[in-house]
């Protein structure tokens, strides 16, 4: 049995400076996308946004092995935190790990753009142009890789600081960046989403250079000349292989059913808008609290009954703050984001808000599982769910029971999520009652 704690302790207990932390490292990269957006709205015609939005079924496959690798560092990390020899050397073997995985990933991408573009539903005549986007982004995401990593171990090492003033570097970077090679402006070379990409080259180079000073002026030998051990990373394949393979199971229903259906209604400029300002907006301050989670879980397994109450207040409030600003929304995708087509958006977002208010709860129990190592607990429920529900779907779709429209496929997609936060939270309340959801060897 678990021991009663009042909310009022949890919240006392609560870290609302790294919390205010990670909500502003949430916060520099979106408005730096947003500005983008806004450049990409005075583009002619839409090529601008189904160009830009083609990336998203990219990023998936980046996801698959990112989520495999990245999100079991905080358990993997945070275990020789007090052991700078053994800390060093995981940061050093795990950085050139991640570079070679990623590099495969980039030069499959490389290779079949063209294909994976038709298959994916893509104009047929914006797809030579849309090529030559993604090519550059692969390389901007290749190097993207380190920095993210870098990013990790300064949040587990509590270096909130030091990330700011990279994130901070980043945004303005970004923006000086799309200012010279995207907008309208007269200072401009005006090359279009391909600038977006030569952008992103350029700043993840100088992030991934000034990170790894950092780490170095942490007293990090990251390029030690001392025997590299790679036997840690047994552990890192077998977290990790788990929570790849979920992704993996996750992000091919997505791509399948969600981002082609989207081309195929010839969408997916309206539904990139959306998604960006869900996530980059309305779920900020959400993700923020999941990183907390992650690293509080992590750090210690017996705090997560007492810090509990203080992560469902927190998520409720936020959630009522999403319900208050509805009637804002036209006004900020339309004005503040350039949409033209904001009423669209708008649509979309407020269909599916009340299945990102039950994917907000479902967030803490996730990054629970997260820090706990327990990502077969993550793939168990992603097996049910895109096989079951998403498989049923596409069944539904081929026999001509389901019509692809944009609305249907957000509801489609909603669905899908709180079918999964019902199986997420069956699995902690049963695992807590039984004392099962710290393994011994996870500890």
């Amino acid at each position: 049995m678990t021991k009663q704690i009042k909310l009022s302790d949890s919240l006392k207990d609560f870290n609302y400076r790294l919390f205010g932390t990670l909500i502003l490292i949430s916060l520099l990269p979106t408005i730096y996308t947003t500005v983008r957006i806004y450049f990409l709205g005075n583009l002619p015609g839409d090529w601008g946004f189904n160009i830009a939005s083609q990336l998203a079924w990219v990023n998936i496959f980046y996801e698959v092995v990112q989520e495999a690798l990245i999100l079991p560092l905080f358990y993997l990390i945070s275990k020789v935190i007090s052991n700078r020899e053994q800390l060093s050397n995981r940061i050093q073997t795990g950085l050139v790990s991640s570079f070679l995985v990623f590099l495969v990933m980039t030069v499959l991408i490389l290779i079949f753009v063209r294909p994976l573009l038709a298959f994916m539903g893509q104009k047929s005549e914006i797809i030579t142009a849309t090529s030559a986007y993604i090519r550059l982004e692969a390389i901007a995401i290749q190097i993207s890789v380190l920095f993210r990593f870098i990013s990790i171990v300064l949040i587990i090492l509590n270096k909130n600081s030091r990330l700011l003033i990279l994130l901070a570097i980043q945004m303005v970077l970004t923006i000086v960046s799309d200012t010279f090679l995207v907008s309208s402006l007269s200072i401009s070379f005006q090359i279009g989403v391909n600038g977006i990409a030569l952008g992103n080259i350029i700043v993840n180079l100088v992030l991934v250079g000034i990170g790894l000073t950092m780490l170095k002026q942490e007293g990090l030998q990251v390029f030690s000349y001392a025997k590299a051990n790679f036997s840690w990373q047994k552990e890192w394949i077998k977290i990790g292989g788990l929570s790849g393979i979920e992704s993996f199971v996750r992000n091919a229903a997505f791509t399948l059913m969600i981002i082609r259906m989207i081309n195929m209604i010839q969408e997916q400029g309206t539904f990139w808008v959306a998604n960006n300002f869900i996530w980059g907006w309305l779920l900020l301050p959400i993700l923020a609290l999941g990183e907390l989670i992650k690293r509080n879980t992590a750090e210690s397994a017996e705090s997560i009954d007492k810090k509990l109450p203080a992560y469902w207040a927190l998520t409720g409030l936020v959630c009522i703050l999403w319900l208050v600003t509805i009637p804002f929304w036209n006004l900020f995708i339309g004005k503040v984001m350039n949409v033209a087509d904001y009423t669209a958006v708008v649509s979309v977002a407020i269909i599916s808000l009340v299945f990102y208010i039950i994917f907000a709860f479902n967030n803490v129990v996730d990054s629970i599982f997260y820090g706990l190592g327990r990502t077969d607990l993550m793939l168990y429920q992603s097996l049910i769910v895109n096989t079951v529900y998403y498989g049923g779907m596409f069944i539904a779709y081929r026999v001509g029971l389901f019509i692809p429209s944009l609305n249907g496929i957000a509801i489609m997609f909603g669905t899908g999520m709180a079918i999964d936060s019902v199986i997420t939270f069956i699995m902690f309340i049963v695992l807590r009652r039984i004392n099962r959801l710290v393994l011994s060897e996870t500890v």
